[in-house]
């Protein structure tokens, strides 16, 4: 692995105060070891389209309260959970005791039809944002979870418009702390 040095300048707080400064064009890991210096909030105000992806929905709802004009937010209506969010592409354990066959494989179609409701739905929603920012004249800010981040990365791909975009993973270190609770999303991800 080859380590960059780079020196923040003097007197500098937050990512936003560093004039001149970009994204390096390479996949790297930025060590910030200074609290609140400003990165996600740096990549959600700067020029270039970005997909920034966080393992913690209540820092995404943040930002997006913050930003509402200006981002899209990936929200999966069929989740109920606040905390993390739920995987519908995944497949779940239908096996209950107390459940027949026929209540089993009506599970597996409802879920089926949620997962194409979503995906399509969310498709419309994000084509629908991009061509919004483009005829405006504006990055594409598009923020989602680590859990929903390859649904959003297929539909872009599928539209020819991931290349364009930087993809950000906020607050990493966590894939490394959750991956004892999930460490199947946790892996896809990466």
């Amino acid at each position: 692995m080859n380590k960059q040095k780079i020196e923040v300048p003097e007197k500098i707080r937050y990512m936003s105060e560093w004039k001149g400064y970009s994204i390096f064009d390479f996949p790297h890991i930025l060590n910030k070891q200074i609290p609140g210096c400003g990165f996600t909030e740096y990549c959600i105000t700067n020029n270039e389209d970005v997909i920034l992806c966080s393992p913690r929905k209540i820092l995404l709802q943040n930002k997006y309260d913050q930003h509402k004009d200006d981002v899209f937010l990936v929200v999966n209506e069929y989740d109920k959970e606040v905390g993390t969010d739920k995987d519908l592409t995944k497949e779940e354990k239908y096996k209950e005791p107390n459940k027949n066959e026929d209540e089993i494989e009506k599970e597996k179609q409802e879920l089926e039809a949620a997962k194409n409701i979503f995906f399509n739905d969310l498709t419309f929603k994000i084509s629908t944002y991009v061509k919004d920012c483009r005829w405006k004249n504006k990055p594409v800010k598009i923020l989602v979870t680590y859990d929903s981040f390859r649904i959003v990365k297929d539909i872009l791909l599928h539209q020819g418009e991931l290349p364009k975009y930087r993809v950000v993973i906020d607050e990493f270190q966590s894939i490394f702390t959750d991956s004892k609770f999930k460490s199947d999303t946790e892996l896809q991800f990466v």
